[in-house]
């Protein structure tokens, strides 16, 4: 050995290594050889390792780590420089890079730098974060390619060589990489995921969700939501959008998610402006180019408001639910969800623009807020807006929980017009006032639904009705007893009502009382009860009274069932 290093000094070259000692040509599945005893027992020899190696009087150098990473026994050998406290701390630091360098298929590089850190942690604490500091500059070059970086493809994954890097940054901070250092390697790795987060976020062995979701400290998780913060962009890929704006939504703080919602509302206001329309083309134009083929401008310009509306409708706006909550995001949602179809619109555009304000009020759950319900009650209010805007303002009405609405939703409980549109309000309508009102609401309810003997009630609306009232809790027993009362109303649906009531919250002993409108020949009025079968309220009856008796036996059927089989396993 004392040779060999005289001959380096007086400029001579090295007798190269024996073949045998290089990395077989045959690779070998690396789950295998990670679960092999040789490969569980690597570590445990680092020691004896490491102490031949100062034993020996042989100087390490540069040059036998960079050959170490192409032989057999090599990774072990940098392993156990890691390790040594004979050798300086820029030639260990240099021993942790080669590692997470290597191309190897039968070594896993990364893992074995972190069980070699983890080591020296435990007895050179101080040596350990030396050597991470003086990886981070490495690691960081590495995760943007190195020098001679190329931007991937469309469909190409990152190099292996930035993964590696991104998973060993990330396995130093969890090793316990401190101050400037942790710093660096946490805005490096979300840094990493969020250049290309739909190409990145499952890459390597940690993804993007686990990484920030497992950093250990509040400060540590909103540095990294800040740089995810950042990667929302109007030009990422509609899925990346919802995914990051969902871990922001639950790992951010108040103030990371306004930063996040404000950043939102941009990327959405700007997909709507002509320079966005322009860049859309400019991509459409590229990928017909790409494949040989022609198109007018007015295909492009076509295609392109096309995307946009998907762009917004499938991504801005569903991120925008995960943000709800945050106030600059709630009002854009609204303000979106009240811009109504020029009158000059063409059938086309109108359909887009209302699917654009279903989309936004379909993102508002969750972020409505008390001083939000003029603005709802007025969408779901108006004639002139579609239905499906209709309704799910009615749902954000809802979600308020506030009494404060009831007086504006009672003139639609009275509704007598049997257009199908009118019907389905009053039944909007009616369900909302008894979930917002509860059970001092039902007496009055019940008077106000139109009594003329031509108004028709669905079957789908009475069942909501009875369904609403069953769910009240806690309810009292006097609105139990006013329920029952209207068995022997003089209108038809309030019967009804009552006995879809009964077979939904009464027991044995109300079986006789529904048993006496067995014989009601009274009509039920309305288009869907001719698809039941259903002509009469003695037929109500006949299938209330069949319901009730099938809910009673559910629960005894099963006991019958679990005891059968305890009985056939003994």
């Amino acid at each position: 050995m004392s040779r060999l290093l005289s001959a380096r000094v007086a400029g001579y070259v090295p007798r190269q290594r024996p073949r045998r000692d290089r990395v077989p040509a045959r690779p070998a599945a690396l789950g295998s050889v990670m679960r092999s005893a040789r490969y569980r027992s690597l570590l445990l020899a680092l020691t004896t390792l490491f102490a031949a190696l100062a034993a020996s009087g042989c100087k390490v150098t540069a040059e036998d780590i960079a050959y170490w990473k192409r032989t057999v026994k090599g990774p072990g050998k940098i392993a156990a420089v890691i390790l040594s406290d004979k050798y300086p701390v820029d030639l260990r630091t240099q021993g942790a890079l080669a590692l997470i360098e290597m191309e190897r298929t039968d070594v896993d590089g990364v893992d074995l730098m972190k069980r070699a850190l983890e080591q020296l942690k435990s007895t050179n604490p101080e040596d350990m974060q030396r050597i991470v500091e003086g990886m981070v500059p490495g690691l960081v070059e590495a995760m943007r390619g190195g020098a001679d970086a190329t931007p991937s493809g469309e469909d190409t994954p990152p190099p292996p060589a930035q993964v590696r890097a991104k998973d060993a940054a990330y396995v130093l901070v969890l090793i316990g990489a401190s101050g400037a250092a942790k710093e660096q390697l946490i805005n490096a790795v979300v840094g990493w995921y969020a250049t290309d987060f739909a190409k990145r976020s499952l890459a390597g062995s940690y993804s993007a969700e686990q990484v920030v979701r497992s950093l250990g400290s509040e400060a540590d998780r909103q540095l990294a939501a800040r740089q995810l913060v950042e990667a929302m962009t109007a030009r990422i890929p509609v899925q990346a959008m919802v995914k990051i704006s969902q871990l922001l939504g639950q790992i951010g703080n108040d103030e990371t998610k306004r930063v996040a919602g404000e950043t939102l509302v941009r990327v959405q206001r700007e997909m709507e402006t002509d320079e966005y329309l322009g860049w859309l083309k400019e991509q459409i134009s590229a990928s017909y180019a790409a494949q040989g083929r022609e198109a007018s401008e007015n295909l492009v310009t076509r295609a392109a408001l096309l995307n946009r509306e998907n762009y917004i409708n499938d991504g801005a706006l569903p991120a925008m639910k995960f943000l709800a909550e945050s106030e600059p995001v709630a009002n854009r949602l609204l303000e979106i969800a009240r811009t109504q179809p020029p009158s000059s619109a063409a059938p086309l555009e109108r359909e887009s623009i209302n699917l654009r304000r279903q989309r936004a009020l379909m993102a508002l759950e969750g972020g409505a807020k008390r001083s939000h319900l003029d603005q709802l009650l007025a969408l779901a209010l108006n004639n002139d807006n579609p239905i499906a805007v209709r309704d799910y303002a009615f749902d954000r009405v809802g979600d308020i929980r506030s009494e404060d609405a009831i007086p504006r939703l009672w003139p639609l409980v009275t509704y007598a017009e049997n257009d199908d549109l009118q019907k389905r309000i009053r039944w909007r309508a009616g369900e909302l006032v008894l979930v917002l009102g509860g059970p001092d609401v039902v007496g009055e309810f019940l008077n106000r639904l139109p009594d003329d003997r031509e108004v028709e009630y669905e079957p789908e609306e009475l069942e909501g009705y009875a369904t609403r009232m069953a769910q009240m809790t806690p309810r009292p027993a006097r609105v139990d007893a006013l329920i029952e009362r209207q068995l022997s109303s003089s209108d038809w649906f309030a019967k009804t009502i009552a006995l879809r009531f009964i077979e939904r919250t009464g027991d044995a002993g109300d079986v006789a009382k529904m048993e006496r409108l067995r014989r009601d020949r009274g009509d039920v009025v309305g288009d869907g009860w001719s698809r039941r079968e259903i002509s009469t309220v003695g037929k109500v009856a006949e299938s209330a009274i069949a319901g009730l008796r099938e809910r009673l036996a559910r629960p005894a059927a099963g006991v019958a069932a679990a005891m059968e089989e305890a009985s056939m396993t003994e």
